[in-house]
């Protein structure tokens, strides 16, 4: 299905974020960590930061639900045909909390703490959009 003209999409060619666009196009979950420390944050950083002590890698794609809410309505036009959409803070296990939004799983079926892994929904040839679905105990 194609896209809504108003659905809102990331700048691909952000010379920070281009690293993470470029590896979630390829269905891979990018962190940065301090090369020192070993300590993952997000959102990333300008590879100079912090004396050039900055590094992607790649992330399990596992964590947990920290927090989330359920949207009825509408904040965009673009979003109507997802309703109820499931906007979740994931808690990875990295340690850093993304911001996003949970497939394959009802209202109803959230709580806290959940487990979750990030899955990818192709929303042009360029852009994978990192979005979250529950963990299955067979994953």
């Amino acid at each position: 299905m194609p896209l809504h003209p108003d659905y809102p999409l990331p700048d691909v060619d952000d010379p920070v974020m281009r690293p993470f666009w470029e590896a979630a196009r390829q269905h891979k979950l990018l962190l940065q960590r301090d090369r020192r420390t070993g300590k993952a944050f997000w959102p990333p950083k300008p590879l100079y930061w912090n004396g050039g002590e900055v590094e992607w890698f790649e992330a399990s794609g596992r964590g947990n639900i920290y927090s989330y809410v359920v949207g009825d309505e509408p904040f965009l036009p673009a979003f109507k045909d997802q309703l109820p959409l499931i906007m979740v803070l994931v808690e990875v296990a990295e340690g850093p909390r993304l911001v996003g939004y949970m497939i394959n799983c009802k209202p109803h079926q959230m709580s806290f703490g959940m487990p979750v892994r990030v899955a990818f929904r192709d929303l042009t040839e360029r852009i994978g959009l990192p979005v979250w679905e529950p963990l299955r105990s067979a994953d």
